[in-house]
């Protein structure tokens, strides 16, 4: 099942927070590998979210690999073959959750993710464009060969990250994806881009097929969101978290929850919005009563 299979449809639903509802499901995810951890530890807790996702109505469920860089696996003393292991294991446990009309899409998160330290907020990480591209191609070339062909590149919160992503699809022609990005406030990504550049950007790479905004607050996306779908040429994507503010410090989200996220969402599918979902504090209820409403 492809994205293309989806885009005839007014509306399809994404799964939402993998760490924050493996938490609230009582697994530690206080870990330098996050919920990626678990892919070893306890791959029943991740296989428990997958299917807790799809039973709530998402037709889009994420790998278990947002923060599963081959190097963070190696950092924890693993080595590079049980760190390949462990991401195509990811895929087999999402393919064990999933109905024959579930689409399993790779997650790849940013650099940041992989600092460990908050840094996919606020897009305040420098390297090369080869340092980005390789960074993003070993995980993309291990979850091809699993049998991904859709993935996310999200949360990605700076420009030089996604001209380099840009890059590096011209070689894979073949798959599909979108792209997600953080923003500061409205008009701006978290390293200080100017949106309008980033949706300029977005636009030219052919194979994203949908550009948006997660883990951003639904405030911050309900002020960006008539700017995305006027200048975006591609379907709109928007996975928001629940509002509370990321403590990289000591891994703990901070503050109070926002405006209704059901809310929100039928003011986006009224504006054309095609593809919806949560991000961080958005669980299976919440997908669910998503799935009745829109």
């Amino acid at each position: 099942m492809q994205l293309q299979d989806k885009l005839g449809q007014e509306i399809i639903l994404l799964d939402g927070g993998f760490g924050t509802t493996v938490e609230q499901f009582g697994y530690d995810v206080n870990h330098f590998l996050w919920s990626s951890n678990l892919i070893e530890s306890n791959p029943e807790a991740v296989y428990q979210v997958h299917q807790a996702f799809v039973d709530a109505g998402a037709e889009i469920i994420l790998t278990n690999t947002y923060q599963a860089a081959i190097q963070s696996f190696i950092n924890m003393g693993l080595n590079y073959q049980d760190a390949r292991n462990y991401l195509k294991k990811a895929v087999e446990i999402a393919r064990r959750a999933a109905k024959e009309n579930t689409i399993i899409a790779g997650s790849l998160g940013p650099y940041g993710a992989m600092l460990g330290n908050g840094a996919e907020y606020t897009g305040d990480y420098i390297i090369s464009e080869q340092d980005y591209i390789d960074y993003h191609k070993e995980r993309l070339d291990i979850l091809i060969e699993a049998g991904i062909s859709v993935f996310a590149f999200e949360t990605i919160p700076n420009l030089e990250e996604i001209k380099a992503v840009k890059k590096l699809l011209e070689e894979y022609e073949e798959i599909e994806a979108w792209l997600s990005v953080t923003l500061n406030d409205s008009t701006h990504l978290s390293d200080g881009t100017q949106l309008d550049e980033v949706i300029e950007t977005v636009n030219a790479i052919p194979n994203v097929l949908a550009f948006g905004i997660n883990c951003t607050s639904i405030k911050v996306i309900d002020e960006a969101v008539d700017k995305l779908i006027k200048q975006s040429s591609k379907d709109i994507i928007l996975y928001p978290n629940g509002g509370r503010k990321y403590d990289a410090s000591n891994k703990v989200w901070i503050g109070d929850e926002e405006q209704s996220l059901l809310e929100a969402a039928v003011r986006w599918k009224d504006k054309g919005v095609k593809f919806i979902g949560g991000c961080c504090q958005v669980g299976p209820d919440d997908i669910k009563e998503l799935k009745a409403s829109l």
